[in-house]
């Protein structure tokens, strides 16, 4: 779902540019976290959104169609080879087999004021679509650049699915983790009453908590599966 002032501007005529920054997490391998933009920021700088910064690297993502059935499609997620960066990571890290890619996507005026010489009133970190995935495999690797194909994290293979315990109504992350993803103000205590005291903010765990603090018709990372029955 996209968020409301993304689909706003999606249906201009003129639309502002979109954007594509992707996180490569090797942490469960040992490794760290990777990010990358195919470019840099107005200032000729490296990107920075929601305070993280995305350095200036060849990268291309494809395949990201949608299927109504079957299996999803198999994207594939190509980086310059600069130096052998990614020689040395699949040597020591298995191939980033494993490893999750998160793919964000917002508008050029949405990102953080940092990024421009003169400040953005419009910078606005709620406004992304995110999608995740796991390296399957890598497809391809030499001097120039290594490619790799991967799949949605419920349909890796060997995969137990789902890799936790389903909850319908019961978000399984915890508060302000990078899971959660809410870094803001103080908004409720655990019974959703309202509150600007940080000492007494604390999650519910329900769904109706994550719409205060992200908004009822923005994406929600919320950690339970509400279509389910217990």
């Amino acid at each position: 779902m996209l968020p409301q002032k993304m689909l706003s501007e999606s249906v201009k005529l003129q639309q502002a540019p979109l954007l594509e920054l992707y996180d490569v997490d090797i942490t469960q391998l040992g490794g760290e976290v990777f990010r990358f933009h195919n470019g840099t920021n107005a200032k000729r700088e490296t990107l920075v959104w929601r305070g993280k910064s995305y350095r200036p690297y060849p990268v291309k993502g494809s395949g990201f169609d949608l299927k109504g059935r079957g299996t999803s499609s198999r994207p594939k997620l190509t980086l310059a080879n600069i130096n052998g960066l990614l020689t040395g990571l699949t040597l020591e890290f298995e191939e980033l087999v494993g490893a999750i890619v998160t793919r964000r996507q917002m508008y050029l005026h949405h990102l953080d004021s940092v990024n421009f010489p003169e400040g953005n009133s419009d910078a606005d970190e709620t406004q992304e679509v995110v999608s995740r995935f796991v390296v399957e495999r890598l497809v391809n690797i030499d001097a120039m650049s290594a490619s790799f194909e991967m799949a949605l994290p419920c349909e890796t293979d060997k995969a137990i699915i789902p890799a936790r315990m389903i909850t319908t109504d019961v978000c399984s992350w915890q508060y302000r983790d990078n899971d959660c993803g809410y870094s803001g103000g103080a908004v409720a205590d655990e019974d959703d009453r309202p509150t600007t005291d940080l000492n007494k903010d604390k999650c519910g765990k329900r769904l109706g908590s994550c719409k205060l603090r992200f908004g009822a018709n923005s994406p929600l990372p919320f950690g339970g599966f509400p279509t389910t029955i217990r």
